[in-house]
């Protein structure tokens, strides 16, 4: 077994076929896993930034059996590239390894203070091949639903007439508005609603001045034009209201990232005529993606599960900062929601 770390775009560009045959090899991967999330975020994000590329690549003879997508941020910290625009995080491998090895051998060639490696599930390579002595911790949930072919929502058979009757409800206020689900196959990105609707969020409070800022704007076109990307838009004549952005791969749709203006109950219902158009083609799970919101959760009952992560440090020090800096940042949040409600 050989290990290589990659440390600059020219090399990362040049494991894209190995890279490609890697990832369709297992039906677990997520598109975040996929050698054109990763790449496109380095070139348009990360790369521009104090980052350290860092991708360590496993190789038996001249075979690729392993890549580990890592970059070390400016504070030192090894972590996925883009973890925290990732619903779900992970390495690409074809054979066992032993993480403890690998971060052992970056350690010696980078000054690394902290690991942190996010957004786990729990079918994870990452979590799978977890060493004994490295504690992982519930870090977020995520949420998906399964659907058998039918009509929504009556091919859900532990829906209630109460849910049924606020699904009716929806429809009915925003029964002047239409539903399209648009790729590059048949559209231009629509860049200038977009973003119209960035910029309504913010002026709405929904979101800060950091949503979708212009290098992960670059990111999501590119993956919209590689046909990765498929945008749920709900419009009127004059204007679009709502968009979702929706990732599919081998065994689900992911609902990404959503927008909307203030339009009553405009996202619910960008939600429920996605599911109805897609659950009426054939059997599909609607993955509603990192979050338990709870408006997801009471409207679709959707199974709800953990996201793990795992935080490995080179000092006792700096595990002693990490935690402090945790408290804080609960503490902050727990106030801020209190202000805002």
């Amino acid at each position: 077994m050989q290990f290589k770390v990659i440390t600059n775009i020219k090399d990362f560009k040049n494991l894209e076929n190995d890279w490609n045959l890697l990832f369709l090899k297992e039906k677990k991967y997520s598109i975040f896993q996929s050698f054109k999330f990763n790449y496109s975020s380095w070139e348009e994000d990360l790369g521009k930034l104090k980052n350290i590329l860092s991708i360590v690549v496993i190789y038996i003879g001249c075979d690729i059996k392993a890549i580990f997508p890592f970059y070390i941020d400016k504070q030192l910290k090894l972590r996925f590239i883009n973890d925290v625009h990732s619903d779900f995080c992970d390495y690409l491998s074809s054979i066992d390894i032993d993480i403890d090895e690998i971060i052992n051998k970056l350690k010696l060639q980078f000054p690394i203070k902290h690991i942190q490696l996010i957004n786990l599930r729990s079918d994870t390579n990452t979590l799978i091949n977890l060493k004994s002595d490295f504690n992982y911790n519930s870090f977020a949930e995520y949420s998906v639903l399964e659907l058998e072919k039918g009509f929504f929502p009556d091919n859900i058979l532990n829906y209630k007439s109460k849910q049924k009757t606020e699904f009716r409800r929806i429809l009915k206020i925003n029964k002047e508005k239409t539903h399209h689900m648009i790729n590059a196959n048949n559209s231009d990105f629509p860049i200038s609603e977009i973003n119209f609707l960035r910029e309504k969020m913010i002026s709405l409070g929904l979101r800060d001045k950091r949503f979708l800022c212009l290098s992960q704007l670059k990111i999501i076109e590119k993956l919209f034009k590689d046909n990765k990307i498929i945008l749920s838009i709900v419009k009127t004549s004059d204007r679009i209201h709502a968009i979702s952005f929706l990732m599919k791969d081998s065994r689900q749709y992911l609902i990404w990232i959503d927008m909307y203006d203030d339009s009553k109950m405009v996202n619910l219902y960008n939600y429920i005529s996605v599911i109805t158009s897609l659950s009426s083609e054939s059997s599909v799970i609607i993955n509603f993606g990192r979050g338990g919101y709870n408006y997801k959760l009471r409207n679709f009952l959707p199974e709800v599960l953990e996201l793990y992560s795992i935080n490995i440090f080179t000092s006792k020090w700096q595990e002693y900062k990490f935690n402090i800096e945790e408290r804080v940042f609960k503490i902050l949040k727990y106030l801020y929601n209190k202000i805002i409600k």
